[in-house]
């Protein structure tokens, strides 16, 4: 009698253990596929970033910027080489071309001094971040319970999210970001540089935009989609960051 007892209770507390353990599996799962539904916004990408990130990202905002408005008056500049040829005399041309032209050199010279800087700095601030987020997602996966490996997820699976991910977010900071700023500054300042030369030539050429726009909408839907980007990159690069 007292060994059938001792069987069913092992039984019972067998099967309540694996009540819990199946338990603990599905509110796993559950966070996981809540989290995996979550959509991050364009401030939470920075929210890893400490003193030094957003040093470096404010450096980059100022250089991208520029590195922008450059274009624009890369066409002032050059108005000024056109107007140094039909208005000055024999005897002032050379000195008027001239002048434009040190103009030009000045502006290379600034524009690539802030390129260096747009490119250095976010690109810095890109890798700083993806480290950090890498480290924190490992511990996160070190205090996970054991059906979490069991079920859940695999060392494959650890390692290919931790290369994978962590280089979108990287890719996502490190270039898009700038670029996207860059691109911004270039299409404000070359309105504001427009309607300063000449607003009137300026309001007759914005009707040209709506049917620029319906005609690269038109393209878009009717060119096939390009293949996705591989989001885990060569398998030199995936070692690297693994380790």
């Amino acid at each position: 009698m007292d060994t059938t007892e001792e069987a069913a209770n092992g039984r019972g507390d067998g099967g309540g253990e694996e009540k819990k353990s199946k338990k603990g599996q599905e509110a796993v799962r559950t966070k996981d596929d809540g989290d995996a539904g979550k959509a991050v916004s364009f401030t939470g990408l920075f929210q890893y970033a400490d003193g030094t990130d957003l040093l470096l990202m404010l450096v980059g905002t100022v250089a991208a910027l520029a590195n922008g408005v450059s274009q624009p008056l890369m066409t002032v500049i050059f108005g000024q080489v056109i107007n140094a040829f039909g208005d000055a005399t024999t005897d002032s041309v050379l000195s008027r071309v001239n002048k434009a032209v040190l103009n030009f050199v000045y502006l290379g010279i600034g524009t690539a001094v802030v390129s260096f800087l747009q490119v250095a700095c976010w690109t810095m601030t890109g890798e700083r971040q993806a480290t950090r987020i890498r480290s924190l997602y490992l511990k996160s996966v070190l205090k996970q319970d054991i059906a979490f490996f069991d079920v859940e997820m695999t060392t494959g699976q650890i390692v290919s999210r931790m290369s994978g991910d962590t280089v979108l977010v990287q890719d996502a900071i490190g270039e898009k970001v700038g670029k996207f700023l860059q691109l911004v500054a270039t299409f404000i300042g070359g309105f504001v540089v427009a309607f300063v030369k000449g607003w009137l030539l300026s309001l007759v050429l914005l009707a040209c935009i709506p049917p620029v726009v319906i005609a690269g909408g038109a393209v878009s839907k009717i060119r096939p989609a390009a293949p996705p980007r591989e989001q885990a990159g060569d398998p030199a690069r995936q070692t690297t960051l693994a380790a």
